[in-house]
């Protein structure tokens, strides 16, 4: 038992930097957050995102995969998992013509695996992610008729978002497998995930006037809506292994083992409660450049409402070869495809409507371990990986929806190679994406690029002591 001490030392570290973490979204500037709830982070596991975020049927003993909670009735070993993303944005406007530049480092995830039941096949997951963000600073320029005459000023507009959604999250899942020797990878897997959801959402637009304008002496506003929000939200989740084909390899002389896998998760319509405070304020500034209240045309008590977030679901399936070599077996390839989507048209903030639409998307994906059992290098006993998605984002702005498509490509490898007298691994998963939000029927489009990197920690580590 006394390496549980290790074990809570690295959590409480880690919970901490994610927690600051989330609050730190660096200089990112997406208007895009401005609508719903903002943009919606990738929760797939970072092994995951390197096969274009393939999830439904995805199982790995060296990566949670939390899109599907009857996953977690393959974990074998505690494992302990965080990861992190650097995210570089670029807008692009065609009219006027204009691109900005951002580079954000962006918490993922932390999240400890235990096996509850080995036996059983019964596994626990719980942790905590960013769900959203909201981050944005616009300013446009008007010009505006001010008489009869036709005469012209000069009008600033300052628009600013910030905010976002957070998860704590635990989950079960329960895996039954085929008692027959010769279909032993035939399973069936049951699983959810349950947990309490929080955010903030802060709007501000302040309407001034420039240095030229013929009413400088005119008092400059500020309009504030600030959103908290919290609640409870369910994420039911199955797998099915159903194996297609076997046979010994006449070269290796080892079991090849051909299997199919289905599966399909979700998260249930959420009602979450909401408390808003709304202020319309005349402002000046003080020589620090911190806003200084005139007078308040509107600052009124809090109101309480609702935010009604939509039904989502992911369905898919993936074939993998594995490799047996007694009571050992490896991963020696897998291809998969997933559909997602989300009806985001029904989607209500304090009853009312917002720019977005039901969203969809298209995962394929695919992974390779050159030589995972007798490699002598971390470049053979790795798994590449490489994937594409396709599909129409939730945030509809301009009323044309906005396309989004990204490849990615994505390596792990052993830091520290499993063994079978100590039974712990160190595994670094990598994943970087290439994509862009939006096409030529849109105004303001986005190219990103993303860099995930995650750490994943296994051990036994609750074993009884035969000897003293």
């Amino acid at each position: 038992m006394h390496l549980v001490k290790p074990m809570a030392k690295y959590f409480s570290f880690s919970a901490a930097f994610l927690i600051i973490s989330i609050v730190s979204y660096g200089q990112e500037n997406s208007p895009f957050s401005r609508y719903g709830i903002g943009d919606i982070y990738p929760q797939q596991s970072i092994a995951s995102r390197g096969m274009g975020g393939l999830s439904a049927a995805f199982t790995s003993p060296q990566a949670i995969n939390t899109i599907n909670p009857a996953s977690y009735g393959s974990i074998n070993l505690v494992t302990y998992d965080i990861g992190i993303s650097i995210d570089s944005r670029t807008l692009l406007s065609a009219v006027p013509p204009e691109n900005y530049k951002s580079v954000n480092f962006m918490p993922s995830y932390l999240q400890l695996g235990l096996p509850l039941s080995r036996k059983a096949r019964l596994g626990l997951v719980f942790g905590l992610r960013p769900s959203t963000r909201i981050n944005y600073s616009i300013s446009e320029g008007k010009s505006i008729n001010y008489d009869s005459l036709g005469y012209k000023d000069s009008l600033q507009n300052l628009y600013d978002g910030d905010g976002g959604m957070n998860q704590v999250y635990l989950g079960i899942g329960k895996t039954w497998r085929s008692k027959d020797s010769a279909k032993a990878f035939n399973s069936f897997s049951l699983g959810f995930n349950t947990g309490y959801e929080w955010g903030t959402k802060f709007i501000s637009t302040k309407i001034g006037f420039p240095a030229d304008s013929s009413f400088q002496n005119w008092y400059q506003s500020n309009s504030t809506d600030t959103t908290r929000y919290w609640g409870l939200f369910f994420s039911p989740g199955f797998q099915a292994n159903i194996t297609v084909a076997h046979h010994i390899n006449p070269v290796s002389k080892l079991r090849d083992v051909l299997v199919l896998g289905l599966g399909a998760s979700g998260t249930l319509q959420q009602n979450l409660d909401a408390s808003r405070y709304i202020t319309r304020q005349t402002i000046t500034y003080s020589d620090a450049g911190e806003i200084v209240p005139i007078d308040s045309v509107l600052k009124g008590e809090t109101i309480h409402g609702k935010i009604n977030l939509p039904v989502s679901y992911t369905g898919g399936f993936m074939l993998t070869k594995y490799i047996v070599n007694g009571p050992f077996q490896y991963r020696k390839w897998g291809i998969g495809v997933d559909y997602s989507a989300a009806q985001w048209s029904k989607y209500r903030f304090y009853g009312a409507p917002d720019q977005v639409m039901n969203s969809w998307m298209i995962r394929a994906g695919a992974e390779f371990s050159p030589n995972p059992s007798t490699g002598k290098s971390i470049f053979s006993t790795g798994t590449y990986r490489v994937g594409y998605y396709t599909g129409k984002d939730y945030i509809n702005a301009d009323g044309n929806g906005y396309k989004v498509q990204a490849f990615t490509i994505g390596y792990s490898f052993n830091l520290r190679k499993f063994h079978s007298y100590d039974n712990q691994f160190t595994m670094i998963n990598t994943a970087l994406e290439f994509g862009k939000r939006g096409s030529n029927v849109n105004n303001i489009t986005e190219n990103f690029f993303k860099f995930s990197v995650g750490l994943s920690l296994s051990d036994i580590w609750f074993i009884k002591r035969k000897y003293d």
